[in-house]
């Protein structure tokens, strides 16, 4: 191809792609803000077709027999969903109408409050917790991500709904201690409710597992 026709095939290239930057540079605040809107909307779709393709490999796996269901192993990584007695704990926003100065983030049910309540429950003996049907695991998180919360990464909303198996009678007290979390809550409005089940149902854990540095030892290495 001689030389002049190349140069013209990358001048007319490399005019295309700065014209493309120079448009989405110069695109509206809010076009962009409703591309990331649908880019958001397109990676939750994916990220939720994965989380039930990934119940159902794990359901497949149980089901074939090569994986043993109720290890203690199995129940700590949350393959397999749990059932037992425990709580339901329901967390909502405040409903009191704000006073004049008040700042409207003491109504608001936060990512903290969430953690402080599935920490008292674990001190007060939960095996197993969830929120809104999302289960935790040694490596999950209670984030906040502007106005929501992430839980293993997936978006939650009011009302939160925590369930937890162990004693329920031990678990209640935990979060019912004076000067505890419940009244801390209750003092800002937060509403609260508490339910003893005779059976709580505690899903598979839905997130991936994702380990770059651990590698498992063998236990002769162990011993060594």
């Amino acid at each position: 191809m001689p030389v002049a026709l190349v140069s013209v095939v990358m001048g007319f290239l490399l005019s295309t792609q700065i014209k493309n930057q120079r448009d989405y540079r110069e695109a509206p605040p809010s076009r962009r803000a409703e591309d990331l809107v649908v880019m958001l909307r397109n990676a939750e779709s994916a990220k939720a077709d994965l989380e039930k393709e990934l119940v159902r490999l794990r359901t497949e796996r149980e089901t074939s027999g090569k994986s043993p269901q109720g290890g203690v192993g199995e129940l700590a990584a949350g393959s397999v969903a749990l059932k037992g007695q425990g709580l339901e704990v329901s967390v909502e926003d405040s409903a009191k109408p704000l006073q004049k100065g008040e700042d409207p983030n003491i109504a608001i049910v936060h990512n903290d409050d969430l953690l402080r309540l599935v920490n008292e429950l674990r001190a007060g003996g939960a095996e197993a917790v969830s929120i809104n049907e999302q289960r935790l695991v040694d490596t999950s998180e209670i984030t906040c991500a502007g106005s929501t919360i992430l839980v293993n990464q997936s978006r939650i909303t009011p009302p939160f709904v925590i369930k937890a198996i162990g004693n329920p009678d031990t678990m209640s007290a935990a979060l019912g201690l004076r000067g505890g979390i419940i009244e801390y809550l209750q003092f800002y409005g937060i509403q609260v409710s508490i339910s003893k089940k005779t059976e709580v149902l505690i899903p598979m854990y839905s997130g991936g597992s994702h380990y770059r540095y651990a590698k498992p030892v063998p236990a002769q290495e162990v011993q060594s």
